[in-house]
């Protein structure tokens, strides 16, 4: 699949912030905090993919 350096960067972006909470979730389980970074980080998950979709579907390049 071909893919402009627009998408790219929109799925580094989220990849990044995923990528952090779970780091924070893993340092610090079974707190409060780790467990909230874990939810979040699914979230984070679920509204990168609705970026990408958005984008792909409505890039003239990706799609």
């Amino acid at each position: 699949m071909k893919t402009c350096h627009r998408f790219t960067r929109i799925r580094a972006d989220f990849e990044r912030d995923i990528h952090y909470l779970r780091n924070h979730a893993d340092r610090h389980q079974g707190t409060a905090p780790a467990k909230t970074s874990a939810r979040n980080a699914l979230g984070t998950k679920q509204r990168m993919a609705e970026a990408l979709t958005r984008h792909y579907s409505h890039c003239p390049e990706c799609g």
